[in-house]
């Protein structure tokens, strides 16, 4: 038995790298890192992306990734105290967010509510302004066309729908993903775990910046054109020419 978080940190200091430079290299962000440092897997998305990010990191750090799987799956794995700590506190986030939208539907109808009230006492208000003898109707008159723009009105007017990107969660686990407007360092968008079937769609205002941790659970699709990807963590780009694949160290 050895301690997986000390193998790692002592083989990252052997190399002289920070934590901020192999956030870079894995595409693993920094926090995730450490948690695994400190061996606070815990912390980390589902059991799904501990396991990727532990053999990312190890093979980046040139240590054999399937021997430090198997300490974690000895240690960590299902059945294990921080299995189950872990599906606690997943289970209570969606028993959360379940109560925060329950919350908002309550409000929402509430002030649906007050708004037709206030409607049906403007309309009243109006009927009794509008009672007595009606004004006398003036006939409608048509104005006359320009004949340059009687002869172009034969043609429609179609206004192009707004370009969108879809992500969709594949395989029996789907991916944790992050987005972000132009780069990594811009403002996130949206962080979540796509589930397989799932979907999550964004207009395409701007470029917007995507990892996934684990790239064969995700599909992306624009305009019309689905790509997938391989390994375990991915990032790329999306904007109105389509999906760029980032270059690693970048």
């Amino acid at each position: 038995m050895f301690e997986i978080g000390n193998t790692l940190r002592e083989a990252r200091l052997r190399r002289g790298l920070t934590v901020s430079e192999c956030e870079v290299g894995t595409k693993v962000r920094a926090k995730y890192l450490r948690a695994i440092e400190e061996e606070h897997f815990e912390v980390l998305p589902s059991p799904a992306y501990v396991r990727g990010f532990l053999t990312t990191y190890a093979d980046y750090l040139g240590l054999d990734g399937r021997l430090l799987m198997d300490e974690y799956e000895h240690r960590f794995g299902a059945g294990t105290d921080v299995e189950r700590r872990r599906e606690e506190r997943h289970q209570r986030a969606r028993a959360r967010r379940r109560r925060s939208r329950a919350r908002g539907g309550r409000s929402a109808e509430a002030k649906l509510g007050w708004l037709g009230l206030g409607g049906a006492v403007v309309i009243g208000v109006l009927m009794m302004q509008g009672m007595g003898d009606p004004a006398p109707e003036t006939p409608f008159v048509p104005p006359a066309k320009d004949p340059a723009q009687a002869a172009g009105s034969g043609a429609s007017e179609e206004v192009a729908a707004p370009l969108s990107v879809r992500l969709r969660g594949e395989g029996d686990t789907g991916s944790f993903v992050e987005v972000h407007r132009e780069t990594s360092a811009g403002a996130q968008v949206w962080a979540g775990l796509l589930k397989s079937g799932g979907t999550k769609s964004f207009p395409i205002t701007t470029r917007l910046w995507v990892r996934t941790y684990n790239a064969p659970g995700l599909s992306v699709t624009v305009k019309g054109k689905t790509r997938r990807f391989t390994g375990s963590v991915a990032a790329f780009t999306v904007d109105q020419n389509g999906v760029v694949p980032e270059k690693a160290g970048n």
